[in-house]
């Protein structure tokens, strides 16, 4: 007999999970989490080592207790971790062939590029406006900065601005959280609809973690407070059949064992990724979306940010340093010859901007790719990653003495049949309307909404973001509160 729920909620990330505690929150206890994987968390994903703990997804709080509700959850259970401050020790900066970028030219760059970003950027046209991207409108305010320069300097030093300029596109702190492949794919009106609630510096370099890791806090914050008979782990929905006619969805589940099973509920709260959707909506839903929301699915970009990090039996450089940066030459080719005679191309290793020491564990280096380099290179082997990066070590600071790294560790978001990406943003051509739309219950009526959707990609000011996914779990809890509200008030 086919188990029946008012609410099933597909995913247990942080939007399954923020739903999940407010329908508890409001008496409403009638309902299952279906989540692939073994544990709680989506996006957020703690391992632990050396007593330490390190974060494949999610890792740092933005904004404050006024801005984000994380921030304030995190803080009225003494979570935060704020005894961190990386911004007291060094950065270097070599290009490929070994020799330093004076950071007086990074540090003039970045203003530029701050300027660009902070106040150029956002006077751009909203509405009645043709789309730009956002690369383009920053290579054209860049290039007339270049322009500028050429008349006073030599060749070499415009060569190492354009390293910089390219090293910043890639690695800036507002930009490396995307997951693009290039700037040239991102809306300037998306962009701009964007809400930050932190600046680049994290508050004056008080970066703020989280005690015990992010999942730590998802533990303690939602998963204490949803009974474990209310969560199914290892099971992978199949297939989602709503019923119009007769009031209720039909939910084809893969469970653990590999069985087949069917749950009924009155409404069915999505939670799935942007990246998922791309993958499995035709497939899903039955019948199909509509062709509005399928549409929306497909304009909306999701990318891929992967972490990477690499672990030596002690360090191997001077502790004084925090950044070893790698800024790579615009126009040559690049291999490696480590990846000769094998079936890898070496061109991914342009997107490794450099590594910075583990703020907690000083034998770590960590980095971040993202866009189709992050895709590809979860295709190599760590054996054959790890020679890359001693190889790039080698390269860029021939100087030190760069043993192989002891173990490899990173994530794998695009080939994680959970997520297929990690990050949603707003592609050219696309718009915050194609959120709001993506955002809106399945049929779009109050008096009954079958299916609804929720997580970071249906939030318009917050998309890409935990507090935006956060956010959302409540807004569509809220619907199935207010709908019941309802119902007893007219009873």
């Amino acid at each position: 007999m086919e188990k029946h729920y008012c609410v099933v909620i597909i995913g247990a990330g942080i939007a399954g999970l923020s739903c999940a505690k407010y329908l508890i929150e409001n008496d409403i206890h009638d309902f299952i989490i279906i989540e692939a994987n073994n544990q709680i968390g989506g996006r957020c994903e703690t391992i632990p080592l050396m007593e330490h703990q390190i974060e494949l997804g999610t890792e740092i709080l933005q904004g404050d207790q006024s801005n984000n509700p994380l921030y304030q959850l995190a803080d009225e259970h003494h979570l935060i971790d704020y005894s961190n401050n990386e911004f007291d020790r060094d950065d270097c900066f070599h290009d490929e062939d070994g020799e330093s970028i004076d950071e007086d030219i990074i540090n003039e760059i970045r203003t530029i590029y701050d300027e660009i970003l902070e106040k150029k950027v956002p006077t751009y046209p909203y509405e009645n406006y043709p789309d730009s991207s956002l690369g383009e409108f920053i290579s054209t305010e860049l290039d007339q900065y270049i322009q500028s320069k050429k008349v006073s300097l030599e060749k070499n030093e415009i060569d190492q601005i354009e390293k910089v300029i390219d090293w910043l596109s890639k690695q800036h702190s507002y930009l490396n959280t995307i997951g693009c492949e290039k700037l040239t794919d991102v809306s300037v009106q998306g962009w701009n609809s964007f809400e930050h609630i932190s600046k680049p510096d994290q508050s004056n370099g008080i970066i703020k973690y989280i005690q015990g890791g992010f999942s730590n806090f998802l533990h303690i914050v939602f998963g204490n407070k949803i009974p474990n008979d209310n969560i199914e782990l290892n099971s992978m929905v199949k297939r989602i059949c709503m019923y119009e006619d007769d009031q209720y969805v039909s939910i084809e589940i893969i469970g653990k064992n590999k069985e087949m099973k069917t749950y009924q509920a009155e409404h069915v709260i999505c939670t799935q990724s942007v990246g998922c959707l791309k993958k499995t909506m035709h497939e899903m839903f039955v019948p199909p979306l509509p062709y509005s929301k399928q549409l929306c699915i497909e304009k909306l970009g999701f990318g891929t940010i992967n972490k990477i990090y690499l672990i030596f039996s002690h360090p191997f450089w001077d502790v004084d340093f925090n950044t070893f940066n790698f800024l790579w030459n615009t126009t040559t080719e690049w291999k490696l010859t480590c990846l000769e005679n094998t079936p890898y191309d070496s061109q991914w290793c342009k997107s490794i901007t450099g590594f910075y020491v583990h703020h907690r564990l000083p034998n770590m280096l960590v980095t971040q790719i993202g866009g189709e380099a992050a895709t590809y290179i979860e295709t190599i082997p760590d054996e054959i990653l790890t020679n890359c990066f001693q190889e790039l070590f080698d390269r860029f600071y021939p100087d030190n003495q760069i043993p192989k790294p002891k173990k490899l560790i990173r994530s794998q978001w695009f080939n994680k049949t959970s997520t297929h990406g990690s990050h949603t943003f707003i592609k050219t051509g696309s718009n915050t309307h194609d959120i709001k739309r993506l955002a809106m219950p399945w049929p779009n009526q109050p008096a009954k909404p079958l299916i609804l959707f929720a997580g970071e990609g249906t939030h318009e000011r917050f998309y890409g973001t935990a507090h935006g996914a956060f956010m959302t779990g409540i807004r569509e809890a809220k619907r199935i509160v207010e709908l019941y509200k309802k119902d007893l008030i007219n009873q």
